[in-house]
């Protein structure tokens, strides 16, 4: 019986301990670029370039429809967030964040209607799996190679979907 007591004691012991002092890493380090990085700002000259297939995209079957949006967060801080695309009208979009932004504090809407000229970013899952547009993602995947020395295997399988459905 007491070693029974003991053995719940260290149970629950490791179990708190793992609850609260255990440190989270990720899987893969943070990646880091600058705003003004000239593959980011040339993926967004691309994508705002490329809205008429964007546009053609959306009227055709596909699984998903994403758009980057750049967001101001109650803190004045501008971040980028991914968003389903939920219309895209003449002058606007609307959609609905996915991605959380990091700099805001207090409750936010995640349905949100923007003016196109807040569009950084467009990809399509079509209905095969593969991604079109995505243009910020194929620069994330090239600098995630330049800062981490290579891809792990589930971003390189990522990177195969925008690579092969990537419109020309």
């Amino acid at each position: 019986m007491t070693f029974a007591l003991i053995l719940l004691g260290f149970g629950v012991a490791l179990g708190v301990w793992w609850r609260y002092f255990r440190i989270d890493r990720p899987e893969m380090p943070p990646l880091s670029l600058p705003a003004d990085d000239p593959l980011i700002l040339e993926a967004t000259r691309k994508a705002r370039e490329s809205l008429g297939r964007f546009r053609a995209l959306l009227r055709e079957p596909h699984k998903a429809a994403h758009a980057k949006v750049r967001f101001v967060s109650s803190s004045n801080e501008i971040e980028y967030l991914w968003s389903e695309c939920r219309a895209l009208r003449e002058t606007e979009i609307e959609v609905f964040y996915t991605t959380p932004p990091v700099t805001h504090s207090g409750r936010l809407e995640r349905l949100h209607t923007h003016p196109l000229g807040d569009l950084v970013d467009w990809q399509i899952e079509r209905s095969d799996g593969l991604y079109e547009g995505g243009f910020s993602m194929l620069v994330m995947f090239e600098r995630a190679r330049e800062q981490w020395g290579g891809l792990p295997p589930e971003l390189e399988a990522l990177e195969r979907r925008y690579r092969t459905g990537h419109a020309p």
